[in-house]
């Protein structure tokens, strides 16, 4: 993961979001909560990194 593919997510979540606020469609309100999994679990992964990394 970099920081490229975080600023892609960040990206693709206004888009959806502004999708959804100006259609109330529901398709793109799944596709937000996909790009906000991806990202929890790359912070997650992230976190243990940093965990491992001061503990050594």
């Amino acid at each position: 993961m970099t920081l490229f593919q975080v600023d892609e997510w960040l990206d693709e979540y206004n888009d959806y979001m502004l999708l959804y606020k100006l259609f109330g469609d529901q398709t793109y309100l799944n596709e937000v909560e996909e790009i906000m999994k991806s990202m929890e679990k790359y912070v997650g992964r992230m976190l243990m990194h940093e965990k491992f990394k001061f503990a050594l």
